[in-house]
């Protein structure tokens, strides 16, 4: 198996939020992730995962340079042939992760040399190495070692790669956003592009803030959630990245709505403060929804429901599944 974490620690760099070019490590939510993976996947083969998550946790991140280490392994011959696309909702957004993706490539490239990618002199080799290891290096998406790995980006729509080929891993970033009309849905589009991995192999990855309560993902997600399908559904709350915080004023109190989360120890003050400012006093349901406190509230504040929406948080959240189930045939 490979050591994913010890792998991307140690070879890769990527642009933090303030625009500076740092080694690749693994924040809490990050961490935490990796180890449930292995724990529930110690091979790390047939991952098959719906994240459901706040905003700029980074997973879409950790997922690419999994999937880099991958095409890397790959490209060596040190594991079998490992294809991987990689779909966001958003051009802009599949550029970032081609461009992500390729300063892992590069990083492992000028360390194998013995070289570094903080060094701007060393960067100067790339252009050579790059045309050394790979067969194709375009703008476009697309890099394909010499050996015939593949790794693309692309936006989610009509072209994706369809039912044809095999594929080991996929990534959809975003899914709940994907396009739903009535030429493209998000079902049609990701049901038939799954079908090109094979049962029980590779690496298929669904993340995404939540949307509309009835959609494709939010479907997904709850029968993952009740164990109703092969893929394990995750809830990530906004409070697990320790860096959503902001020091409350002395005298200020915390509505009841962060009580629960006060009282389990699983957030700070200072993290609720945070929260509380960043959803302008808990009224701004856009805000809400992208930094959830529990998955239900994800989809629900999504839409715009016919009943009151915090009353509906609060029943959803307090239904609790039957002691015992039983089924029953009535004959006459």
């Amino acid at each position: 198996m490979i050591d994913y974490k010890r792998f991307i620690e140690e070879t890769f760099y990527l642009k933090n939020k303030d625009g500076l070019i740092v080694p690749f490590y693994l924040n809490e939510v990050q961490d935490s992730y990796n180890t449930q993976l292995i724990t529930d996947y110690p091979d790390m083969i047939g991952i098959r995962e719906n994240d459901l998550k706040g905003r700029q946790f980074g997973i879409s991140t950790f997922i690419a340079a999994i999937f880099t280490t991958d095409f890397i392994y790959s490209s060596l011959g040190l594991i079998p042939l490992t294809d991987s696309d990689m779909y966001s909702h958003k051009d802009k957004e599949t550029r970032a992760h081609f461009k992500r993706v390729n300063m892992f490539l590069d990083s492992w490239l000028l360390k194998d040399q013995g070289g570094s990618y903080l060094n701007p002199e060393h960067r100067k080799e790339l252009p050579a190495l790059r045309k050394s290891f790979l067969r194709t290096d375009s703008d476009s998406g697309l890099i394909v070692s010499n050996n015939g790995t593949e790794l693309q980006t692309a936006t989610a729509g009509a072209k994706v790669s369809g039912r044809g080929n095999t594929r080991a891993n996929l990534h959809w970033s975003e899914i709940a956003f994907y396009p739903n009309t009535q030429i493209m849905s998000a079902e049609n589009l990701v049901v038939g592009a799954e079908e090109q991995v094979p049962q029980g192999r590779g690496k298929i990855f669904r993340e995404s803030t939540g949307n509309l309560a009835a959609d494709y993902f939010a479907r997904e997600y709850k029968l993952g959630k009740d164990g109703m399908s092969e893929f394990k559904s995750r809830f990530m709350a906004w409070y697990t990245h320790k860096e959503y915080k902001l020091e409350a004023p002395v005298r200020w109190e915390a509505p009841e709505y962060y009580f629960k989360l006060l009282a389990d120890g699983q957030a700070t003050l200072n993290q609720c403060f945070w929260h509380f400012t960043k959803t302008r006093g808990l009224t701004d349901k856009k805000k809400l929804r992208e930094y959830p406190t529990y998955d239900t509230e994800a989809f629900l504040y999504g839409g715009d429901p016919w009943f009151n929406a915090e009353a509906l948080l609060r029943a959803t959240n307090s239904v609790q599944k039957p002691i015992k189930e039983a089924d029953y045939v009535l004959g006459l």
